[in-house]
């Protein structure tokens, strides 16, 4: 459907959803958050390093606890043991905004990987903190900034009985590198071979070093699919090594997606303590109703809704990093819209974006309105963006500078969940002086939209945003969201600079000005800062955040 935008910002009354698409990530330690050292780093299941299930054990049921001989004398009685679980119970009632559009991590996007993650789980995993942790890879090795080694868990299968070993990982990287056209492919095109070193060590050569190589396995690469089910319809029928498997039976397309535990022998059973996840595809008014009314017990938190839920006695968390909101220019030569390609235009456009009253109406007062990719808390900050602070007679000035006093029409692409956002900037610059539509598409679709060359810009989100992935995924000079491969100026050659630092500092230096170039030059322009977070019911344990993901793991969570 297509709107006007002609509704007052002070007036827009729907809510603003979570929405990821990638981020990059960049730090400075030795379990793979900064640059890699020259000499080997090996991480395993130490107990600061232990993966997240590990940290677990603590929760375990009873019954595990009541292996201690010292606690023999206290053990409760058959009539109490009787109410013990002897396995995975309950259901989890999700909510997703986004429909899946493919159960293919190779062909996903990041707003997918809630459904994604309890049939395939990673290789490795964020931790609340930032870290990368053993998963089903139980230790890895920083060879060098472009060598890396995974020794992966023994025993783990895929629901249909194959092996988890290396030589299925390295058919799953042979598999992502030959497609192209990979939402990842930044990632799967950075991969000179991969190597299965014994049966269960494998080898990853990089054609040019990462400093964020490891991270990138703790999301979507890092979901193994069984080699069996490569010919397979992926899209429809996903087959991993997760703690859970599809029901096709009882999914309806457009509607619910629906998991049940598995019942083989599952690699890490503590983790896996809920008998079945039932995702729906609800848009925030509804989803936020069914968390109130306690028909939903996990749910995308909206800013504009959290006194209701503090009121409800309902829980709140929040991701651990901040999230942004920006406006991705993919026609930055003007390709399909002559305009776009001035940079006075594009600098224009971004003078005219209100961002406090963005962060009244649509975040409740609870974002950051500055103007920069990196706040000034941020490692990577860099204050020269700071001049693009909304100021609207100076940007119709530099439109009118441009041969642009009367405006000039655009539409704007955007899915349910992003239209209030959509909405609010068509209405900044129709004060600017354009012509402003909003095209909603459908859920999950607008990733695909902004690769196909379709469009020229268009606002969405960041779950987190360090530098490497994000500059590799969306800014870098013909990455997946540059159809038209844009000229960007020095862009390449700054970011070079970070690539090539020896220390972390050199690195985060280089960072700051590399994505202030992308912003003083329009490549994207900032909205908002702020934090994506869950709201879960009463009935609900141990669900916690890792970094840069949109919504909480199942894994090591229970429902009452």
């Amino acid at each position: 459907m297509t709107t006007r935008s002609k509704k007052p910002l002070r007036l827009l009354l729907a809510l603003l959803a979570v929405l990821a698409l990638f981020a990059a990530s960049c730090g400075g330690d030795d379990d793979g958050d900064g640059a890699a050292p020259d000499t080997d780093t090996e991480v395993g299941d130490s107990a600061d390093d232990a993966p997240a299930d590990d940290d677990m054990a603590d929760d375990a049921p009873a019954d595990d606890d009541m292996a201690d001989d010292d606690m023999a004398d206290d053990a409760p009685a058959d009539d109490d043991m009787a109410d013990e679980p002897s396995g995975p119970s309950g259901t989890l009632r999700m909510a997703m905004t986004t429909d899946v559009q493919t159960y293919d991590p190779v062909m996903a996007g990041i707003a997918q990987g809630p459904y994604l993650i309890p049939v395939y789980d990673t290789l490795l995993i964020r931790s609340a903190d930032g870290g990368v942790a053993p998963r089903q890879a139980e230790a890895f090795r920083i060879i060098s900034s472009s060598s890396y080694e995974l020794d992966l868990a023994p025993g783990i299968t895929f629901s249909d009985g194959a092996a988890l070993d290396a030589a299925a990982v390295v058919a799953n990287f042979e598999r992502a590198k030959a497609r192209e056209d990979s939402p990842q492919a930044a990632t799967y095109s950075n991969i000179a071979a991969i190597t299965a070193v014994s049966d269960l060590t494998v080898r990853f050569d990089l054609v040019e070093p990462s400093t964020a190589f490891l991270q990138e396995l703790t999301w979507l690469p890092g979901m193994m699919v069984s080699p069996n089910a490569f010919d397979t319809d992926l899209d429809a029928v996903p087959v991993g090594a997760g703690g859970w498997v599809f029901d096709a039976e009882s999914t309806r397309a457009g509607v619910q997606q629906d998991f049940t535990a598995r019942t083989d022998d599952f690699w890490d059973p503590a983790s896996v303590r809920i008998e079945r996840i039932e995702i729906r595809l609800l848009q925030d008014e509804a989803a936020t109703n069914g968390i109130l009314n306690g028909e939903l017990d996990l749910v995308f938190k909206e800013d504009l809704s959290v006194s209701a839920y503090i009121d409800a006695g309902l829980t709140i968390i929040d991701n651990p990093e901040p999230a942004l909101r920006y406006v991705q220019v993919m026609d930055i030569d003007g390709v399909l819209l002559e305009p776009i390609g001035d940079l006075r235009v594009r600098q224009a456009m971004n003078l005219a974006l209100d961002r406090d009253g963005y962060n009244n109406a649509i975040q409740n007062g609870l974002g950051n309105p500055y103007p920069g990719w990196f706040l000034p808390s941020e490692a990577w900050h860099d204050a020269s963006t700071e001049q693009w602070a909304f100021d609207l007679d100076r940007a119709k000035a530099l439109l009118a500078e441009a041969g642009y006093p009367d405006g000039f029409a655009i539409t704007l692409e955007t899915i349910p969940p992003l239209a209030p956002t959509a909405e609010a900037i068509a209405q900044m610059w129709t004060a600017l002086g354009l012509d402003v539509s909003v095209n909603v598409g459908e859920p999950g679709t607008l990733a695909g939209t902004m690769r196909a060359g379709v469009t020229a810009l268009t606002p969405t989100f960041n779950a987190g945003h360090p530098p490497e992935r994000f500059y590799r995924q969306r800014l870098a000079p013909g990455n997946g969201f540059d159809p038209f491969l844009a000229d960007r100026g020095e862009l390449a050659d700054l970011a070079a600079e970070a690539f090539e630092a020896t220390t972390v500092e050199e690195q985060n230096a280089a960072w700051a000005r590399t994505f202030a170039y992308a912003v003083n030059q329009g490549f994207v322009m900032v909205y908002g800062h702020g934090t994506n977070g869950v709201v879960i019911g009463p009935g609900v344990s141990g669900a916690e955040f890792n970094a840069s993901e949109i919504m909480p793991r199942p894994y090591g969570m229970s429902v009452e």
